[in-house]
């Protein structure tokens, strides 16, 4: 039997940390970023797709997709944004269909942008990776080596953390220890695996 629970998050939450766990753990993820990325390569769907939509000044000399120039775009424009993940949602959800449809199982999907994209209709049950904002802007800026408003800007381009918590099935808090993470992960993986 198949069950497929998807894992979300904010910039900067703690996703990947929890993503890793569970592949430890030797569960099937698919990483939706990484499905993105691959079908952003050269006559790739998605490269086609924002060729013709974009035009071609988002494009290097060598044909590869400016992935710094079309995200500051839509970072600083929503209309832009909406237009890209209206071209690029529906392409990615059919190759996470593909992926799910091969697998059996407890599968994992990754998804940074679940709700927003509404990749929730594929998903049984959630999990959700938390982090209160005030951490999660400090991690930012030590990660990214960014400014408190720009890290604080990148934190409010994305649906906010509070309501995706309040969405999800499950909710791991990520501010402790990497060790308080482990525990909350096996804890409900254990919850998955006995409904």
């Amino acid at each position: 039997m198949r069950k497929v629970i998807g894992v979300t998050g904010g910039i900067s939450s703690g996703k990947s940390n929890v993503i890793s766990i569970i592949k430890r753990q030797g569960f099937k993820v698919i990483d939706c970023d990484l499905i993105n990325h691959n079908l952003q390569k050269i006559n790739m769907p998605i490269y086609n797709a924002i060729k013709e939509a974009f035009g071609s000044s988002y494009f290097l000399d060598n044909k590869e997709l400016d992935r710094k120039k079309l995200g500051e775009l839509i970072f600083h424009n929503e209309n832009e944004k909406l237009k890209l993940n209206s071209i690029s949602h529906p392409i990615i959800k059919e190759e996470v269909l593909k992926e799910i449809n091969k697998a059996d199982g407890i599968i994992f999907v990754d998804v940074p942008l679940l709700y927003e994209s509404k990749f929730d209709s594929l998903c049984d049950k959630v999990i959700c990776v938390y982090l209160n904002k005030e951490t999660q802007i400090k991690r930012l800026m030590e990660r990214d080596h960014i400014d408190y408003s720009y890290a604080k800007a990148k934190i409010a381009s994305q649906m906010d953390l509070d309501q995706k918590r309040d969405l999800a099935d499950y909710v791991i808090d990520s501010k402790g220890s990497f060790q308080e993470t482990y525990d909350q992960v096996l804890k409900i993986l254990e919850m998955i695996k006995g409904e």
